[in-house]
């Protein structure tokens, strides 16, 4: 009795086993949600701008010189990054000119840093960058970050326009991002002070054969008759002569009142001095580069007058009209 009831047990477990089915493994199944987080453009912010000299003194609303590096500096800040700026453009100009002016060596510069190719650049006047200093003109390494200095260092040309006024001169900076939003200052001005470079072309003048007696003699050397010289200046200017003393030799000499100077005419001629005076015909000279001038000489022979080579030194100056 005993062996047919465990029989059984074990036959109904097997049964069991057999109708429990074994049920898959089902897949994880996933959703998807896109999202967006828009980040709005703010506008660029120019401050803390100066002009100074390379070594760091200030000179806004001061006078500054030609042909002589200055450098203007500035902080900009994007909270969008230093890479969301598009250009930073300087634009200088005289009392002569005004913002939307052509670009001249006299009266206007416009100078650009691109921040896509990270160069600087002079527009104008001079595209090959002539008053661009550009190996001391910087901007941050790091353009991912939300503000930094950069500097422009740049001359104004030699003839660029005389200013008495230290606010005769203007600087507009302007910051323009890739949104088109900007950011312009106006607070920095300077004057320009009077600039003359001059050579005289011809080294040496002389008379030959002279007699005593004669009168009012021209030059035989230069073969022209005349002295040549070359003025650069950037405002009206006058052209003065002296000399160091008298026609000497030896012992003797030719009186300075028998010695004239003028451009051109004998008759408006005035005697040359030890001190400077005006050279008739030369004064107010119109500013410009490289500008031809010439004048003339002539000297009266006293009778009596010993024989000899009679020598002195001539000197010519350029001043403000």
């Amino acid at each position: 009795m005993m062996r047919r009831r465990v029989t059984s047990i074990i036959l109904l477990a097997l049964l069991l086993s057999i109708a429990i089915p074994v049920l898959p493994v089902q897949a994880a199944i996933a959703g998807t949600s896109g999202g967006t987080a828009g980040v709005d453009n703010i506008s660029p912010v120019i401050s803390v701008v100066s002009l100074k000299t390379t070594g760091a003194t200030s000179k806004n609303d001061s006078a500054i010189d030609v042909w002589t590096e200055y450098r203007i500096s500035l902080t900009l800040a994007d909270d969008n990054t230093l890479e969301d700026i598009d250009t930073l453009t300087f634009t200088i100009w005289g009392p002569s000119s005004s913002f939307g002016g052509a670009d001249s060596d006299i009266d206007h510069y416009t100078f650009d840093y691109t921040q896509a190719t990270d160069l600087w650049d002079e527009v104008g006047p001079d595209s090959g960058d002539e008053h661009l200093v550009s190996g001391n003109s910087v901007d941050p390494a790091d353009q991912t970050a939300g503000s930094g200095t950069f500097t422009l260092a740049f001359k104004l040309h030699k003839t660029a326009e005389y200013s008495a006024d230290t606010e005769g001169w203007t600087i507009r900076i302007t910051a323009v991002d890739d949104s088109a939003a900007s950011d312009t200052v106006e607070t920095l001005f300077f004057g320009v002070n009077f600039y003359l470079e001059m050579t005289v072309d011809d080294a040496a003048h002389s008379w030959s054969g002279l007699s005593p007696g004669d009168s009012q003699q021209a030059l035989d050397s230069p073969g022209d008759a005349d002295i040549d010289m070359t003025v650069t200046a950037n405002a009206d200017y006058d052209l003065q002569g002296k000399v160091d003393a008298a026609p000497t030799s030896g012992g003797y000499t030719i009186p300075l009142a028998n010695l004239l100077i003028h451009e051109s005419t004998v008759g408006s001629a005035a005697a040359l001095t030890t001190s400077y005076v005006d050279i008739g015909g030369l004064t107010a000279e119109a500013s410009g580069e490289d500008n031809a001038e010439v004048f003339k000489l002539w000297l009266t022979v006293p009778n009596p007058q010993m024989d000899g080579s009679y020598t002195y030194t001539l000197y010519v100056q350029g001043i403000q009209a």
